[in-house]
């Protein structure tokens, strides 16, 4: 119970900038997208919106269920367009679903890759399923070492529809492996009176891959027109020191 509530926590803190991001890459790579690691399909729905047809896969049966609800809650228009499946993002086949305009991975889901071998070999799963010419995009999260402490801090306040609001603060400290980090989620949920009613701790596990680690395997994976960008609003990088790296790219031959 407690990962199903921290997922639909941590929708709230979530922006609007890769929706848009992503939104703008389906409309133009073509009318079919495969989403990476779909959760609640924050994200696949909206682009189901515009016209395209979206399957998703996630390993979390507890996320699906939740994107199964929303998908279901959204209307015709959506749920017909949209295909939900249980899959490991780093190792999944699909043949029955026909090659794709796209695939997108968001949130830094590539990040729970533990090794540059890993996602290597989950890059060569995309390929797989993406078309020649079609495009690849997903985005990477950097946690510099000024974070490494262990320290919980504020992380953002997000209001409720019940009036009440949910508090989250984020730890981050070193894995044992180099690259490794660990990040320590708390959210807490406060009535209109403000009072707590409910505190959810969540602990995962990060990978920080170096730019030339994804260029390396972005190349031998046989993706070509590599784009760099800082943020999702198409800035450009400035190297390792980056929060994030969002990469575009298409298959070749």
């Amino acid at each position: 119970m407690g990962r199903r509530w921290a997922a639909e926590y941590h929708d709230l803190f979530a922006g609007d900038d890769d929706v848009t991001f992503y939104s703008a890459v389906s409309r133009k790579a073509g009318p079919t997208a495969l989403d990476i690691g779909v959760g609640t399909a924050r994200l696949a729905i909206p682009i189901a919106r515009t016209g395209t047809r979206v399957v998703g896969i996630d390993s979390s049966m507890e996320l699906l269920n939740i994107a199964h609800g929303k998908v279901t809650s959204a209307g015709g228009g959506v749920t017909s367009r949209m295909r939900l499946l249980f899959g490991d993002i780093r190792d999944f086949s699909l043949s029955r679903e026909g090659k794709f305009d796209l695939a997108y991975a968001a949130a830094g889901a590539y990040n729970r890759c533990r090794s540059t071998a890993e996602l290597a070999h989950a890059v060569a799963c995309v390929r797989d399923h993406v078309r020649v010419g079609g495009t690849f995009s997903f985005d990477l999260v950097n946690v510099g070492d000024e974070l490494l402490d262990g320290m919980p801090r504020l992380d953002g306040v997000a209001p409720m529809e019940d009036g009440g609001e949910v508090v989250r603060h984020l730890a981050w400290r070193k894995g044992r492996k180099r690259g490794d980090v660990e990040c320590h989620a708390t959210y807490e949920r406060f009535d209109a009176r403000g009072r707590s009613v409910e505190r959810v701790a969540e602990r995962e596990m990060f990978h920080m891959f170096e730019p030339t680690e994804v260029a390396e395997v972005l190349q031998l994976g046989g993706f070509e027109d590599v784009n760099r960008f800082s943020d999702l609003k198409g800035g450009r990088s400035a190297g390792r020191k980056d929060d994030m790296a969002v990469y575009l790219c298409n298959r070749g031959p």
